[in-house]
Order: structure tokens, then C-alpha cells, then sequence
């Protein structure tokens, strides 16, 4: 029963995180919650059955900060460029990253100045600028933004519920 996941929703209905089933049912025995989308699944004890939920609602509104930053790392930048070199487009896992401007020419490690590169362009590149490497970019960098709906969907049983998660999370595509 606890690899199930369950969608908390605040008090506003929006999504706050994941919980597993045994936290979702003492929420809603304790009222410290309500049931919002019921699953197919029914829990059973000797005195009284209920279905298990698969969206609750918080019975308060718990203040949360919006996270608008993301971690600022190699796999996110390949994550944010699609797994694509930005100067010739290969695709693949044998990707590095480089910088538009090289460090050694005051180029800062920022998410502007950072992209996904194959070895082949990177080391074309060099220690160069773009004009001077005659290279081009596919598409400028920029700072990408935390999506709460993306993240869900990484979820291990993000499959089984999405469809009565999928109206409270925000920019998901119905063909996932």
C-alpha cells in the first residue's frame, strides 16, 4: 500500500508534493485533509472500507516558496539543451559542456554562457569565441524554469494516476 503514490493539493488547489497511501489515509482520518479524486483502489479493514484517493486536498494553507531556481549542473544543462549539441545538432550521451565565451576570456559559468556541446565541437571551438571558431548557436541559452508539473511527472507512478492528476498540474500535455 505505501508504493502508491497520492497528489497533495493545498488548500488552494495547488500541487504541493507527493505522499505515499498510509500518510494519505491518516491525513484524511485525522481531517487534516479532504479527498479530492478517488482512485480504483479500496482499502478495507475489519470495520469499514473506503477507496484509497489519488488527489487530496490539504484542510489548511500551508505556505510554501515558489522554487524558481534550478540547479545549476552538467545534467541540467544537457536536460535544458535536449541532449543536443547547440553547434552542430548530434544528438547523444557522449555530450560535455562549453562555454560561449571561454573562462579564460572572462567568461563567467552562468546558464547564458553554458551549453551542451559533442567532443567534436567543443574541441573545434577551443579557446575561441564563436566568431573567431565561425560557429553559431542553434538557439540561445537561458535560464531555464522550475516546472512543479515536469517534476511530478518523473514520479515512478506518475503513469497509473496522471489521468485524475492531470487537471491540477499545470502545462501537462494530454498525449503523455
Amino acid at each position: 500500500m505505501d508504493e502508491i503514490a497520492v497528489l497533495v493539493l493545498n488548500y488552494t488547489f495547488e500541487p504541493l508534493h507527493f505522499t505515499n497511501a498510509k500518510r494519505a489515509i491518516t491525513l484524511l482520518l485525522s481531517g487534516k485533509a479532504q479527498s479530492v479524486e478517488p482512485s480504483p483502489r479500496v482499502i478495507r479493514s475489519p470495520s469499514v472500507s473506503f477507496q484509497l484517493p489519488s488527489v487530496i486536498r490539504l484542510a489548511v494553507y500551508i505556505r510554501k516558496p515558489f522554487l524558481d531556481r534550478v540547479a545549476f549542473n552538467k545534467k541540467n544543462i544537457l536536460r535544458r539543451d535536449g541532449y543536443t549539441c547547440q553547434y552542430c545538432a548530434r544528438r547523444g550521451e557522449r555530450l560535455t559542456v562549453d562555454h560561449i565565451v571561454p573562462r579564460s576570456r572572462g567568461g563567467e559559468t552562468t546558464w547564458t554562457n553554458v551549453v551542451a556541446a559533442c567532443l567534436r565541437c567543443n574541441l573545434r571551438k577551443g579557446n575561441r569565441t564563436l566568431h573567431e571558431g565561425a560557429m553559431t548557436l542553434i538557439r540561445e541559452p537561458v535560464h531555464p524554469q522550475f516546472l512543479f508539473s515536469v517534476h511530478l511527472l518523473r514520479h515512478p507512478h506518475a503513469n497509473s494516476f496522471l489521468d485524475s492528476w492531470r487537471k491540477y498540474l499545470v502545462a501537462v500535455p494530454s498525449t503523455l
